[in-house]
Formats: C-alpha cells, structure tokens, sequence
C-alpha cells in the first residue's frame, strides 16, 4: 500500500486531502498541530503527527512513499518560517529520505506577488520553496491555485503551466488534483495553474503533457 505524508494535514485542504486519499485506499500520515486535529484525523483512517515544519519529525517519514505539501501561513502566522524555511526543510529531509514524490500545493499569484500588497511576503516565501522544489531531484508537482473558496466541488477545472488569469477554485477540487497527481505520470516534474474551467479534472491533467 502506497504511503502518503500530508503537511499541513490540520488546515482546511490539507484536511480534504488526507480525507480523499484515505478514501482511495492510500495509508495516510498527517502532520497536524495538537492532539485535537490528531483524534480527528484518526477518526477519518489517517495516522496524525503532532509537530510543525520548524520541528524535526524524520520518523514520521519513514517509509513513505509520497508528500503531499499544503502548508500555509498567509496573513496570520510567519509566511518565512512555515511557507519557505519549514518547506525547503521537507523538502531536504525527503531528499535525505529517498522518498522519490513530491507534491506542493501553491498559489497563482506567486507570479505576480506585487498584485496583492498584503500577502507579498506570503507569496515571496512560497515562490522561493517553489524554485528550492523544482530544482531539487525530488519528482516533483507544484499546483498553483487560484482563489480557494470553501464551495462544493464543482469536478471541472482549467489547468495550464501559465494561465493569463486568475480565478477561483474549489478546495475540494484542489484535493481531487493533488491526489490524481500521484498517479498521473503527465504531472510529474510540472507545475501548473488550477481554476475552475469547463474541463473534467483528470483530463486537463493528462493533456499538461501537450500544453
């Protein structure tokens, strides 16, 4: 059975997708901030880790097979300690680990981080663990989203490597995307914007390979 760790398993897409990898039959690890979000994640057939990106917590990634990353800090808390230090820590340890997949959930606007005054330096720190990731040897997926909105999955999006606008996307479908990428041979090594479109999600995946 294919092991996934999920960072920031505690946050509301983290949540999501830990949930819909235990559902597709994957053993699922996630690190969650406090005893609370661990009972939580047990009780949906995930293994919840207590700790945070700024902790050493290697025994958590033993034998893993995959990581998906969906950290983020935005205006609340240090984007630099959670969104690029705690991340580009991940990433070395999965490097030192051997574990071959790496999945980061990231933003749109890391493109353009002086549009949005208030979280450039959220946007800053993301970009830098984004080229950290790219460059490493890690196998790596880097999903930019659009606007994240807590509405029902819509089952459609519009993915591209550059996309000429930003729009909003379901947290649900953003999930659906980082768990279908682990199976999608098409993504890997990519990074790509998602919104929602008109196309069946699986499907704008497997044509990233043309685009």
């Amino acid at each position: 059975m294919t092991t996934v760790f999920v960072a920031g398993a505690g946050g509301t897409t983290g949540r999501l997708i830990a949930k819909l990898l235990v559902q597709k039959g994957y053993q699922v690890r996630g690190l969650i901030p406090d005893e609370d979000h661990k009972r939580n994640m047990e009780q949906e057939g995930a293994e919840g880790i207590v700790g945070d990106l700024a902790q050493t917590y290697s025994g958590g990634l033993k034998d893993v097979d995959a990581v998906i990353c969906a950290v983020g800090a935005g205006v609340t808390e240090d984007p630099q300690e959670t969104d690029q230090i705690g991340t580009v820590r991940l990433i070395e340890q999965c490097v030192l680990e051997g574990i071959p997949r790496f999945i980061m959930i990231s933003c749109m606007e890391t493109k353009n981080p002086g549009n949005l005054p208030e979280l450039k330096p959220y946007l800053l720190a993301k970009h830098k663990a984004e080229v950290i990731l790219a460059e490493s040897t890690l196998t790596h997926t880097i999903i930019r989203a659009g606007e994240l909105t807590n509405h029902e999955p819509a089952g459609t999006v519009e993915a591209d490597s550059n996309l000429p606008k930003a729009g909003p996307v379901s947290r649900h479908d953003v999930a659906h995307a980082a768990v279908l990428c682990l199976s999608l041979p098409e993504t890997e090594n990519t990074t790509f914007d998602l919104i929602q479109g008109q196309r069946h999600i699986e499907d704008a995946l497997k044509e990233l390979a043309s685009s």
